[in-house]
């Protein structure tokens, strides 16, 4: 059953990003393209979460404005924090993303068409250019989601955040939205073929205002981002532990 949970969630997982970006590609570049990425990117995320056996409860979600522009910053525990946010945002979203992913088939196309910010964490010489995409993603009125820790987890925990989310906050004069998911890392953890089904929770903060924040104070901000996500991973975690006593 495992094996086969596991076959049915990549075959659907390659044939859905496949489908979705063939479509996605020229509706992005249409009139309110932003719209129908997001129609695109919802049912995508549908397919991929239906076939991994993934029920989603949401906490907080009255936090955010439907029509809010942020900055949102997400722990990142597995690949499928990307459906799992998507599914679970009411905005149009763009990610910050590896580079490298730009370069693959299908995907990668998508993701340039649809105006995802693409990062090189290895060469720092592109960071002014991250910068000045992100902020014109915003300004188009697409919120944009950062994984601070940059790299999903390898022990479920988290790891150290970087001050990008911070800066671009800043910058752009936005709320930073703190998120928080837990349950991705059992469903497929970094480095597994294996896929289990399960609940995944996601924790909304309350929006951290920028407001009279400069560059200097992006260390300050971002050990704040970190303790409000730490919080409301502990949150869903306990109200899984909560649930499960409930059901047994």
């Amino acid at each position: 059953m495992r094996l086969l949970r596991s076959l049915l969630a990549w075959t659907v997982l390659v044939l859905a990003t496949i489908v979705f970006a063939i479509l996605a590609i020229p509706l992005s570049r249409l009139p309110r393209g932003g719209k129908w990425f997001q129609k695109c990117s919802k049912g995508w995320s549908a397919l991929l979460l239906g076939s991994a056996g993934v029920r989603i409860r949401v906490l907080h979600g009255e936090r955010m404005r439907r029509d809010g522009l942020y900055v949102i910053a997400s722990n990142h525990e597995s690949f499928y924090d990307i459906p799992v946010l998507f599914a679970t945002l009411p905005m149009p979203v763009r990610f910050l993303a590896k580079r490298n992913l730009f370069r693959l088939p299908f995907l990668g196309w998508a993701m340039s068409a649809a105006g995802f910010v693409p990062v090189d964490r290895a060469d720092h010489s592109h960071g002014k250019e991250t910068l000045d995409t992100a902020l014109s993603r915003l300004r188009d009125q697409r919120s944009l989601i950062v994984f601070p820790e940059q790299t999903r987890t390898r022990t479920g925990e988290l790891s150290p955040f970087k001050s990008g989310a911070a800066v671009f906050a800043i910058k752009a004069e936005m709320p930073l939205l703190p998120v928080a998911i837990a349950g991705t890392f059992g469903v497929l953890r970094r480095g597994s073929f294996w896929i289990r089904p399960g609940r995944v929770t996601v924790a909304f903060g309350e929006p951290l205002s920028v407001e009279g924040f400069s560059t200097r104070d992006r260390a300050a901000l971002t050990t704040r981002l970190r303790g409000a996500i730490e919080a409301l991973r502990d949150e869903a975690r306990a109200a899984d532990i909560r649930s499960d006593r409930e059901q047994s």
